[in-house]
């Protein structure tokens, strides 16, 4: 796995400036540990735009024998793999010589979720913020009314939600029979691969003040001032291939200014979870050793 950390990141690149401009005696007796760099992320944007989401066309392999095509996906138009799961089931006989009816009644719960897992990514210290857009109905949990995850931890997160099944109806079993009724629901599974680009850009008119304090009383002793991204990141650029850059023009002041956008990209999967569609089948049978001699109506029943 590929990971980017921002906060590392910056932090080294603000130490490196101010031990620059230190003599050397000043350097062997400034011990890092001594102090901590305070980053002004707000003076960073971040804008994320999810480059891919795929699902996988066998996400489901696993499935048992009983899988049913049971719509199209709307964001690629292909068939939604399901399987019939039973919740619940009950079983009646009737060995009166009248039809019964008995009550089916149950409750019981299901759990959606989905995980995004990553493989190449970026954290800031302890964690990750990323937003990806997911199309469709492929994801049901998580992404709100928006249609976006928003995921803080830096290599997974699930998200979860409860749904519970209820049923009260009527079963029917005829005389000189047993039945069985049972609820089921729609189990699908999906897993999907996305990529996120995510751009960075220091606010338009304005510098990312570094500040470097002293732990022993908090005294600022130096600031490094970044006017352009690509200071911090020119290294990773040459090198890595998640990280680009992008020049623009910063038309905010008197003077415009060029400046370079810094574009990462995440990967991962996306694994989903979902229940739908319950609906009760009632399936009966005849009672083998059921007789009721004195009931002509019985005979030549079957």
């Amino acid at each position: 796995k590929f990971r980017i950390n921002l906060q590392e990141l910056f932090e080294d690149y603000a130490w490196q400036r101010f031990s620059a401009r230190r003599n050397i005696i000043s350097r062997i007796f400034s011990r890092r540990s001594k102090y901590y760099i305070d980053i002004r992320w707000g003076f960073i944007e971040f804008k994320h735009e999810t480059t891919r989401f795929e699902e996988r066309p066998d996400a489901v392999d696993n499935t048992p024998a009983q899988v049913s095509v049971s719509g199209e996906s709307g964001a690629r138009e292909k068939p939604k793999i399901s399987r019939d799961v039973v919740l619940y089931k009950s079983d009646y006989e009737n060995k009166t010589p009248l039809n019964q009816e008995y009550t089916f009644s149950s409750t019981r719960q299901t759990t959606n979720s989905t995980t995004v897992e990553f493989q190449e990514s970026y954290t800031k210290g302890g964690e990750c913020n990323i937003e990806i857009s997911v199309p469709g109905d492929l994801v049901t949990v998580g992404a709100g009314l928006s249609g976006e995850l928003s995921v803080t931890k830096t290599e997974s997160e699930t998200f979860e939600t409860t749904t519970s099944w209820t049923v009260d109806t009527k079963v029917g079993v005829k005389r000189g029979h047993r039945a069985e009724a049972q609820v089921h629901v729609s189990e699908r599974n999906s897993v999907a691969d996305f990529e996120v680009k995510t751009t960075m850009k220091i606010t338009d008119g304005k510098e990312l003040p570094i500040a470097i304090r002293r732990l022993s009383d908090d005294k600022v002793v130096h600031v490094v001032v970044v006017p352009d991204l690509l200071d911090v990141f020119y290294d990773l650029v040459q090198k890595n291939q998640n990280v680009t850059k992008s020049e623009y023009i910063d038309k905010s002041r008197k003077t415009p200014r060029k400046r370079h956008n810094v574009i990462l990209y995440t990967r991962g999967t996306c694994k989903s979870i979902s229940w739908k569609n319950q609906h009760v089948e009632v399936h009966s049978e005849r009672i083998a050793s059921y007789s009721c001699s004195d009931d002509d109506s019985l005979k030549g029943e079957d």
